[in-house]
């Protein structure tokens, strides 16, 4: 034989010759579902909302809830002034929670 096959027969592990045809039939299954569950889903509860338009308004919703965002270099010199573990010196950066923190 001048090629390797590019499916392995069964046998040669040890298996059944049905053991080749339930592992492709399980695989296309998986797939098919796989495919089913990632379609796109109309919107149910009889609402005329597009299930694009909902997943929007979830993401305005949680937007909302969001604290607003940080001024780095309001952030940089409050880290400064914080000191680190008692009996040291460090203040700032040179201290590791300073840096996780920051």
């Amino acid at each position: 034989m001048d090629t390797i096959p590019a499916i392995d027969n069964p046998e040669v592990f040890g298996l059944h010759p049905n053991a080749d045809l339930t592992f492709r039939l399980k695989e296309s299954l998986e797939m098919i579902n796989t495919l089913q569950e990632t379609r796109p889903k109309d919107s149910g509860g009889g609402s005329n909302i597009s299930r694009d338009d909902m997943v929007q308004e979830k993401a305005r919703e949680v937007r909302s809830k969001l604290p607003p965002d940080y001024n780095l270099g309001e952030v940089r010199e409050i880290i400064k002034k914080i000191s680190g573990p008692k009996g040291l010196a460090d203040k700032g950066m040179s201290v590791p929670l300073n840096v996780f923190l920051f």
